[in-house]
């Protein structure tokens, strides 16, 4: 919206410009607010920030109504003082006029020096329309230009979130021959990192990415709305380490993408006649987006996808050249905790028997995504099995692992 505001005396004039003015935007696109003295223009100024100030150069201190005495300097006066006065929010652009030659000739260079614009007012000819309609419409251009930039800096094609700092190292590493940039916003606690990769479809991705700096749902959900919300992101991915379970069908390092996602802790805490206090669970499941998993599951199917990602695996000395990963699709199980508990894992497994792993975060992932109406994956590699033996020995083939499926995904299918 184009903000103008016409300081002049006469209301036959400010007709007259309005009439020039308001074809060049038929959308309404324009809002256009008149003052008549000094007094009333250098209150609108204080009050509201104009793109545009049309401003007569002799003009009355005071309204209609009262005393009347024309300053033949009051146009020049109010833009002295919109240069010193800090209470006065400064146009983009202002255009000087006047119907007297001799004041047009001496204030020319006053508009020049400061890179503004004088017209000569004439009831005549035409010329003046012409200039203003010139002006007018490079200051609409002008305002197309930067809301365009503002908004194509703001908004990204993907987001890759981790919860870890050693997954988002990682992940960063995995994504090989992308220069990462750093940037912060101000009033968001993250630093953020931006890169970009074209696809073998000869596709351009804009990526940004941020570390939550901790486990859980609320810091992932966090993140994850303000990824969808403040930098426009239609699809943000997760990478990092899980818990496996251990049913003999995956092994440790193995990539496990999350089909759907279930909720392990919600529920009722019931006091039983004994004294004993019982968990009522309500199993609360949202799935992955079906076109993203159709997409995973066609290139998990091509043998080659999957050698590519042990080749930079093993180029990483992150896993013995005979030892490969594998990748599945798969129901997971999020909770507030870090499980070490067989029997925990037990118990979960007979509310869904086909869950392959857990972790803390996903399900603030996917809940964030459909709540929003928006796209999101959980790509992760298994560093354990949820039991006693839990230890950090794979953290970081994992972490490397899940990103670089995540790199690949993103070249070959998207």
């Amino acid at each position: 919206m184009i903000q103008i505001l016409i300081l002049d005396d006469s209301q036959d004039k400010r007709n007259s410009l309005k009439s020039v003015i308001q074809p060049l935007f038929p959308q309404g696109e324009i809002v256009i607010d008149e003052a008549s003295c000094l007094v009333d223009g250098r209150e609108l100024l204080q009050t509201k920030a104009y793109d545009m100030l049309i401003l007569d150069m002799v003009l009355p201190e005071h309204r209609e109504g009262l005393e009347i005495e024309m300053n033949r300097r009051g146009g020049v006066e109010l833009l002295e003082e919109i240069y010193i006065n800090q209470s006065i929010k400064k146009p983009i652009q202002i255009i000087g006029l006047t119907e007297y030659e001799e004041e047009f000739s001496e204030q020319q260079k006053e508009f020049k020096d400061k890179l503004w614009y004088l017209l000569f007012y004439s009831r005549k000819n035409n010329e003046w329309k012409i200039q203003l309609k010139d002006k007018v419409c490079q200051l609409g251009q002008m305002k197309k230009d930067l809301e365009a930039s503002i908004k194509n800096d703001s908004i990204y094609d993907l987001g890759i979130i981790c919860a870890l700092n050693e997954e988002f190292i990682m992940m960063q590493k995995a994504f090989v021959g992308c220069e990462w940039e750093t940037i912060q916003v101000e009033g968001l606690p993250y630093v953020f990192k931006t890169t970009n990769i074209t696809s073998s479809h000869l596709k351009d991705y804009s990526i940004i990415a941020a570390c939550a700096n901790k486990p859980g749902i609320c810091a992932t959900s966090i993140l994850s709305s303000t990824m969808y919300n403040h930098f426009g992101v239609g699809t943000i991915f997760m990478t990092g380490i899980t818990a496996g379970i251990d049913n003999g069908d995956i092994a440790l390092d193995d990539i496990i993408i999350a089909d759907a996602i279930h909720d392990y802790a919600s529920g009722k805490l019931k006091e039983q006649v004994s004294g004993d206090i019982k968990f009522l669970k309500e199993m609360n499941q949202i799935p992955a987006n079906h076109s993203l998993i159709a997409l995973v599951a066609e290139f998990i199917s091509d043998p080659v996808h999957l050698r590519d990602i042990n080749d930079s695996i093993h180029d990483a000395n992150l896993k013995d050249e005979k030892s490969n990963v594998s990748a599945c699709i798969a129901k997971t199980v999020c909770g507030p905790f870090v499980v070490a508990s067989s029997s925990v894992v037990k118990d979960l497994q007979e509310d869904e028997r086909k869950l392959q792993a857990l972790d803390m975060e996903g399900f603030a992932l996917y809940a964030t995504a459909h709540t929003l109406g928006k796209k999101a994956l959980w790509i992760k590699a298994v560093s354990d099995f949820a039991d006693i033996k839990k230890a950090d020995g794979h953290h970081k083939t994992c972490c490397f692992a899940s990103a670089t499926f995540l790199y690949e995904f993103i070249r070959e299918m998207l």
